[in-house]
């Protein structure tokens, strides 16, 4: 009886593993131009990579922040998703978006230590491969 409880415990945590390894891939693969705004301005033009259930910021790379494990979600429409990326001198920016077909939107706040957070949106495509 112990060898098939643990065997049934063994299994559940498989199980576990499998279906929050595919969640955290469901996006993988995608790669999106965007165009971030503040205050209805362009501010800055970045490419996010999705892979291996991580969000690559590219141009971000030249402050420090590099590709972050994000959670995603699929929804009837759309896949949403959140991602905290961090750089040691520059802070912390925090993701969030929904990419519905070659289309991805969001917001994403940065906060560094001595100023105020940064409210930005973005709005994107996923370029022809």
């Amino acid at each position: 009886m112990k060898h098939n409880t643990i065997g049934v415990i063994a299994m559940l945590i498989i199980s576990l593993n499998v279906h929050a390894q595919q969640t955290q891939s469901i996006i993988d693969g995608k790669k999106f131009s965007i165009e971030i705004m503040k205050d209805g301005a362009l501010d800055s033009k970045e490419t996010l990579v999705f892979e291996k259930g991580m969000m690559d910021p590219l141009q971000c790379h030249q402050y420090g922040f590099t590709a972050t494990a994000y959670q995603a979600k699929n929804t009837a429409e759309a896949y949403t998703f959140k991602v905290i990326t961090k750089s040691e001198k520059e802070g912390v920016m925090a993701w969030q978006g929904k990419i519905t077909g070659d289309k991805i939107e969001g917001t994403v706040t940065w906060t560094k230590a001595g100023q105020d957070a940064i409210h930005y949106t973005f709005k994107g495509v996923e370029p022809d491969k």
